[in-house]
């Protein structure tokens, strides 16, 4: 996409248009957005290193990543590039499994220590006799 010879160095460094392309194949295999791409781009180590990218170098943000998507529809390339990518994965032997990316993050909850019979009345949507001193108990 950034074929054209740069007159200054003005302004932001154009991006690879392979590592957005792979940005696009990362966020379609996970199903998440622009900006969810961004952030795992930035926080997962696998991701830089398939998109080549070294710890300290810059990572496209999801702006651009919309706009480098929009370009491609607008050019009527993106269903043509992916089953490009999609035919050649598949002559090497491989084939690209779709999935999710999910937060396993651990989160405490206060534990219920209600008795049997105090379990019973809740049911029966009555008070049990020993909250009416305990207020926390009836909140």
């Amino acid at each position: 996409m950034h074929d054209k010879a740069r007159k200054n160095n003005a302004g932001r460094k154009p991006i690879d248009a392979i590592v957005i392309f792979k940005m696009l194949v990362l966020q379609q295999l996970y199903y998440i957005s622009d900006e969810e791409l961004d952030y795992q781009v930035n926080n997962r180590l696998s991701f830089m290193i398939f998109l080549g990218l070294g710890l300290a170098e810059p990572v496209p943000d999801a702006t651009t990543v919309w706009f480098f998507r929009q370009q491609l529809k607008q050019q009527g390339l993106i269903k043509e590039l992916f089953e490009q990518f999609d035919n050649d994965l598949r002559h090497q032997g491989y084939q690209a499994k779709e999935g999710q990316i999910v937060d396993g993050t651990l989160i405490p909850v206060p534990k219920q220590h209600n008795t049997k019979e105090e379990k019973q009345k809740l049911a029966l949507e009555e008070i049990p006799e020993s909250w009416q001193q305990k207020y926390q108990r009836l909140s």
